[in-house]
């Protein structure tokens, strides 16, 4: 709940003005200015004294040494390593074997796709989750519209979209791409089956799947030399960088698949050399103030650079799935808040949706925007016209506006984060990328909490295979509440 106490950002800005300098960081190709969260210059600062980071250091070490880090799962969590110059430097034997591997075979497979050395005109890409979110942003984000190929990507059980797409093109010319962790997946395997019986003949020539149980893309009927395995301890929401991404690849080509790679690897050398000055500390302490110091409980996430628009969707799983905990790391409940609920979109797009209430509703909410400064196929003014609206709508949420007429007031007092880069390119989307995993981790360090299970999830699909037995009569209702509505479901069927 947010607090009634939270200090007024207009009288912060007028009353601190070092402030604009102060609560502000630049990376390697983004800017990020926190100055409209709503507390004190003093308590800022002392969110970054040495008594406050004194143990930031060793959790860095343990993550990027290989440390047990998701302790529920006794497992390290080096996604870092898919994105570093020399994967060496943070793996050995037979991990650094199967993430080498793996890295060589995507990108050979990626750079056949994109320059058209194979049948392969169409790609499905069959995932959810951290299987889909990811590479689905990348591609949107740094399409090149030279690709051989075209991704159509593939999520949730849509019996009407697949047959309709699966009616449009020929099979001769359609490949498949799997893309789960477990590859047990239930939406994922059903519309995976139907293609593959699509498909017909030749299909072990056509599909690929990236999984960390490779015995099951066999059994599948994928061909070894087209699974790209990786290690358990690469979680879904941070697979992005591995063989998940191969339709993303495909689609932006290889080149800048690996110049995303070379950012996020930046942001990565970053935050190991200089903490403090790293945008990913700065978001999770701000992020952390706003949570637990002022009590708000959303955060709206809104880009206005259009190849981000997608940056929402990634957000609500990498946070909430990673920070949506009630106990510690060690199984003790926790001492305050935890995940904002994360909404959002494109900006234009919101001004004329939601931003009414933001502007003028009962609640405020922390807001994290995003823009660029060029565009190399922007049309004339339009770049200027998207950071103008992100100006202009960050001063309002964030200032307000008096007036006599209440109709017209706007109350403001909405803590605005804004990160600015000079354009959208494959390292600027890399180092933003690794730059938000960071920031996640490091708020689950101040929390303590576990960032890398999510067993919430786990239970949940649990719980829908076992209603799925009993909608088919082939076992009791697990919960007894919803005999009634498996009665009616059963009734209804009969017409």
């Amino acid at each position: 709940m947010q607090k009634n106490n939270i200090p007024a950002i207009d009288q912060l800005l007028q009353s601190e003005p070092e402030r604009l300098d102060e609560m502000c960081r630049t990376g390697e190709r983004w800017r990020l200015d926190v100055a409209r969260v709503p507390v004190g210059l003093s308590r800022w600062q002392a969110a970054f004294d040495t008594a406050a980071l004194a143990d930031v250091g060793k959790a860095l070490d343990d993550l990027f040494q290989g440390r047990m880090v998701n302790v529920s799962e006794h497992r390290p969590a080096l996604h870092m390593a898919y994105r570093a110059p020399d994967p060496s430097s943070l793996l050995s034997g037979s991990d650094l074997a199967l993430v080498s591997a793996g890295r060589a075979s995507m990108l050979d497979t990626a750079r056949e796709l994109f320059e058209g050395r194979s049948p392969v005109r169409v790609l499905l890409h069959v995932g959810i989750g951290g299987s889909d979110l990811g590479p689905r942003l990348v591609a949107g984000a740094l399409d090149s519209g030279r690709s051989a190929v075209r991704v159509e990507w593939l999520t949730t059980l849509d019996s009407r979209r697949i047959r309709r797409l699966l009616e449009e093109l020929d099979p001769a010319t359609t490949g498949m791409v799997i893309a789960s962790k477990s590859f047990s997946t239930v939406e994922t395997l059903e519309q995976a089956a139907v293609i593959r019986e699509w498909l017909g003949r030749g299909m072990e020539q056509r599909c690929w799947a990236a999984t960390a149980n490779p015995q099951k893309a066999l059994e599948f009927g994928i061909a070894p030399s087209r699974i790209l395995a990786f290690p358990e301890w690469l979680g879904g929401r941070f697979s992005l960088w591995s063989g998940i991404g191969l339709s993303a690849a495909a689609r932006i080509g290889p080149d800048q698949w690996q110049a995303m790679l070379g950012g996020a690897a930046d942001a990565d050398q970053a935050i190991r050399r200089a903490p403090r000055q790293s945008p990913a500390l700065v978001l999770a302490r701000a992020f952390d103030l706003l949570v637990r110091d002022l009590g708000f409980n959303t955060l709206g996430v809104v880009s206005y650079e259009p190849g981000l628009r997608l940056l929402s969707e990634f957000l609500q799983q990498l946070i909430m799935e990673s920070l949506g905990k009630s106990v510690t790391s060690k199984g003790l409940p926790v001492d305050g808040p935890t995940s904002p609920l994360v909404f959002g979109g494109a900006g234009t797009d919101l001004q004329h949706s939601l931003f009414q209430a933001l502007h003028q509703g009962t609640t405020r909410h922390p807001m994290l925007l995003l823009g660029t400064l060029e565009c190399d196929e922007t049309l004339a003014g339009w770049q200027d016209e998207q950071l103008a609206n992100l100006l202009g709508q960050a001063s309002v949420l964030a200032r307000g506006r008096a007036a006599d007429d209440g109709h017209r007031r706007l109350p403001g007092n909405n803590p605005v984060m804004i990160l600015l880069a000079r354009r959208l390119d494959a390292a600027a989307v890399g180092e933003l990328l690794a730059n938000l995993e960071h920031a996640v981790y490091l708020m689950g360090h101040f929390w303590k909490i576990n960032p890398f299970d999510q067993w919430g999830v786990e239970e949940g699909k649990r719980l829908a295979g076992a209603f799925g037995q009993a909608l088919r009569g082939r076992c009791d209702c697990p919960d007894r509440s919803f005999d009634n509505t498996l009665e009616w479901v059963a009734g209804k069927r009969k017409f």
